[in-house]
């Protein structure tokens, strides 16, 4: 066979390990060893359901029905035409906007008077106390964010409490007493017990001061309103809540509120016809007062309406205001020269008399001030200017000269503010005597305008009559026909519903259980399996053995034994006749892919059974590196073995050893050699053979793992039959590729399978018993790598 003819081969070998068909059984059977699990699953699953239905706080459903009718008598009383109102009153969805708007529910929490609830804690749950509560809170709050917020109570005796809350720099605990005010950083409360109150509630509450807007929210989220019939037009109130009593007397205060409040909803329209009306009657009344008091101010002002006589008093007017300004100008320009003769330190030289007519203050200072220059300069003539006499006079002087500066300043300013003051009158008197002749015009304009806007809001006034007695003839003829009911039982949890989403989230989670356990399941179970996955016959299956666990191999195996191992192991014995049935086998082999999988059981065992049909058997541990044979008879190590005749340093004879069952022996491995690879591809292990051959009837050598190491390659090739075992739910499905490397690659003829540990199942996939055992090949605490925690489920 060529090399391409191997690939082909190969591909198609390998195409066989990975078969996309599901295989049933197999499923079956993983699907019956999960079985433990899905129980548990589906235990696990009514487990999680039995606590939802148990911890899970019931919700109950107040409902009631509303008979919606509108109509207006408006029309029938002959006041007003064409009104549509009835259309509005009609519409069921504005109804339901109506009941649902923040408007309509901030009555019903002011009409239910509910400020405060209360709470008891419970084993697992809380209780709300609604209206039987053993105790009632008054309070103040202080700061806004610890409304809604909850508040701890526990009550000790009759007399005293204490309280504890979140505050902002952590937990805060106060005791109080009954009737007693309470006075806090956030708020003040007073606790007073009420009727309920007795020995037995003595234990945990906590209360919640309710916001607006938590209240709002509370019903946004549990009040339903749904049409009911659209042609009888009524309607289904809803109104979930843990407490029954609650939720029915909330519903009943809802229903009873909404047959008055309706009407006034219902004629929103109107009323806000009748403020626009307002607004534009407030705006034309606002006119008319204005356009009055125009009037009025214009014959104050004017002291007239005969404009002529106004335009000769204005012009006399303006007259007189030009002689005050002319007499101002002269004054200041007196005065202003006046000080400049001052700060020159100069005697006056202005006319007594123009003196005479300043401010006596300004008189008396100036007169004051040329005595004191008088005399300075008198003074002059007699002292040295360095004398005291004259310093004293020059800082007299300076006094009096600094006085009279300040004197005239505030004159001067006085001056200029009159000066100021004539020339705005004489401006605004010029303006209006400009104006004069259009002010006539624009008083006729505004007469006329005053007539119209008391025409306009006599109309206005009309229309808001006629609204007003709209609304006054519109009635309501709701109707309850079902009173807010008290639930009997809970709308909430579902039991049903809950048990039957645990089973068949149950049912779910256990079939992807077990189509994942399928999927990741690698591992050979069955011989139909190891069929599908290879062309190699397959000798025969051992069932697992369960009696015992073996730690190590074993000898396991009695002549007179009835077990299915032995049954199993005469049918391999049988069939191995038929594997090679022109020629005597003299030489087997028994090897397999790595330690664990029972080669060395298989070899003992099968040898035991071949010995007791009187042939004589010889075991050959040909695994050097770690034996074992001598194990499973119970014997301890040998200084002599194979390693020992193949190096030449022991006979046959010698290293023959009795197993203790008749016809069967052994040799052991002997010394672990530096060499075992070398030693079987001497000519010696030929020489070996072939005497043992001649010896014995059956030669069976025990060779190591070929997938560790290559001595049972070379070992097979000198075999007549080569037994491989197989260990079910233990060797990997990838193991079979190297059974077919091997029988591609080597061109064994009497390559045979045997599937070892196989479990019992309902389908007979095996036999009912078994055996289980494994070694490590190179340690002896080395475990199935596969078989860690997570093998255990998948």
């Amino acid at each position: 066979m060529n090399n391409q003819d191997i690939i082909s081969q190969n591909q198609i070998l390998e195409r066989q390990t990975s078969p996309d068909s599901i295989d049933l059984g197999k499923l079956w059977l993983i699907a019956q060893k999960s079985l433990w699990i899905v129980l548990l699953i589906f235990a696990l699953a009514v487990s999680l359901g039995f606590l939802v239905v148990r911890y899970t706080k019931p919700v109950f459903e107040s409902e009631s029905i509303i008979k919606l009718k509108f109509e207006s008598e408006a029309n029938n009383l002959g006041l007003v035409q064409n009104s549509n109102i009835q259309n509005n009153l009609d519409d069921i969805s504005g109804e339901i906007e109506l009941i649902k708007s923040k408007l309509f529910l901030s009555k019903v929490i002011q009409s239910i008077n509910y400020p405060v609830s209360y709470y008891a804690y419970g084993t697992y749950l809380v209780d709300e106390r609604f209206r039987n509560s053993p105790f009632e809170v008054s309070f103040r709050v202080k700061n806004p964010n610890y409304y809604d917020q909850p508040i701890d109570i526990s009550i000790w005796d009759a007399n005293s409490f204490t309280i504890s809350y979140e505050g902002a720099n952590g937990m805060i605990t106060k005791e109080g007493r009954f009737g007693d005010d309470l006075s806090l950083s956030e708020m003040n409360l007073r606790i007073d017990k009420t009727s309920r109150f007795s020995e037995e509630v003595f234990g945990k509450y906590f209360f919640r001061i309710n916001s607006e807007e938590q209240l709002t929210k509370y019903f946004n989220e549990n009040l339903t309103i749904e049409p009911e019939n659209f042609n009888a037009k009524t309607i289904s109130l809803a109104l979930a809540d843990f407490n029954k009593y609650k939720a029915n007397s909330l519903l009943s205060q809802i229903s009873s509120l909404y047959l008055t409040y309706s009407k006034e909803a219902k004629n929103q329209t109107i009323d806000q016809k009748i403020s626009f009306l307002d607004s534009l009657i407030f705006s034309a009344e606002d006119d008319l007062q204005q356009f009055e008091n125009y009037f009025e101010n214009f014959t104050i002002e004017n002291k007239t309406v005969s404009l002529e006589s106004d335009l000769s008093q204005t012009i006399s007017l303006l007259n007189a205001l030009d002689s005050q300004q002319f007499r101002l100008k002269n004054q200041l320009a007196n005065v202003k020269l006046i000080r400049k003769q001052v700060g020159s330190n100069d005697e006056l030289s202005v006319n007594p008399f123009l003196i005479s007519t300043f401010p006596a203050f300004i008189s008396d200072a100036l007169s004051e001030y040329q005595i004191i220059v008088e005399e300075r300069n008198s003074k002059a003539k007699i002292y040295n200017e360095n004398t005291r006499a004259l310093l004293e006079i020059d800082q007299k002087l300076v006094d009096a000269r600094m006085q009279v500066s300040d004197m005239i300043d505030q004159y001067v300013a006085v001056i200029e503010d009159q000066l100021s003051e004539v020339k705005r009158r004489s401006s605004i008197i010029e303006g209006s005597f400009v104006q004069l002749p259009a002010m006539g015009t624009e008083y006729s304009k505004n007469r006329r305008l005053y007539q119209e806007q008391e025409t306009r809001l006599a109309g206005l006034r009309a229309s808001k009559m006629d609204l007003e007695l709209t609304k006054a003839g519109t009635i309501s003829d709701f109707v309850i026909l079902a009173n807010a009911s008290l639930p009997s039982a809970p709308i909430k949890p579902q039991k049903l519903l809950i048990y039957g989403a645990s089973l068949v989230i149950a049912f779910l989670s256990s079939l992807i259980f077990i189509v994942i356990r399928y999927l990741v399941h690698n591992e050979i179970g069955s011989v139909r399996e190891l069929e599908q996955l290879t062309k190699v016959p397959i000798l025969g299956s051992i069932p697992h053995y369960s009696r015992e666990k073996l730690n190590l191999t074993k000898l396991v195996i009695d002549y007179h034994s009835k077990s299915a191992i032995s049954e199993s192991l005469r049918t391999i014995r049988t069939n191995m006749e038929f594997v090679n049935p022109l020629e005597k086998t003299g030489l087997l082999t028994v090897t397999s892919t790595i330690s664990g999988e029972g080669k060395t059981f298989i070899a003992v065992n099968l040898g035991s059974i071949i010995a007791s049909s009187h042939k004589k058997v010889c075991i050959v541990d040909l695994d050097m590196r770690k034996p074992k044979v001598h194990l499973a008879f119970g014997m301890d190590p040998s200084p002599v073995g194979i390693s020992t005749i193949l190096s030449d340093k022991s006979t046959i004879d010698e290293c023959v050893l009795d197993s203790g069952v008749d016809n069967l022996y052994y040799i052991a491995a002997g010394p672990t050699p530096p060499n075992p690879s070398e030693l079987l591809m001497s000519e010696n292990f030929d020489n070996v053979m072939n005497r043992l051959r001649d010896k014995f009837d059956l030669v069976m050598l025990d060779t190591p793992p070929i997938g560790l190491v290559t001595d049972g390659v070379l070992a097979m090739k000198k075999s007549d039959i080569q037994l491989y075992v197989v260990k079910a739910e233990y060797s990997k499905r990838t193991f079979v590729r190297t059974i077919n490397d091997l029988q591609n690659i080597n061109h064994f003829p009497h390559l045979v399978l045997l599937l070892n540990g196989v479990k019992s199942s309902k389908l007979g996939y095996g036999y009912g018993y078994g055996y289980g055992y494994g070694y490590g090949y190179y340690d002896e605490g080395v475990k199935n790598p596969s078989k860690g925690v997570l093998s255990r489920f998948f």
